[in-house]
């Protein structure tokens, strides 16, 4: 009973309380800057070559590549797998 009376006195209060007023826009000036010149893609063949096997286009780049697309194909051929068995079991 107090709590339900301390909540309405609450929100009463709340309730009552005056509304925020809008603040009026600060007049700021913005200043623009260039673009440089410069690409953010660079030109294809312009880089160096990798000479670690962790760097782009190395060897253990390319070795996780070939471990997805592995990954992906025996997932794909264990779905057939279980589908075809479903289908011939159901029947």
């Amino acid at each position: 009973m107090v709590a339900r009376l301390l909540v309405s006195v609450v929100l009463a209060v709340a309730m009552h309380a005056a509304p925020a007023s809008a603040q009026e826009p600060s007049s700021t000036s913005t200043t623009l800057t260039e673009v440089p010149d410069q690409d953010i893609i660079p030109a294809p063949n312009t880089g160096e070559e990798p000479h670690e096997s962790g760097e782009r286009g190395g060897a253990l780049q390319l070795a996780i590549l070939a471990l997805i697309v592995v990954a992906i194909v025996v997932a794909i051929a264990l779905i057939v797998h279980q589908s075809r068995r479903a289908r011939e079991g159901s029947s």
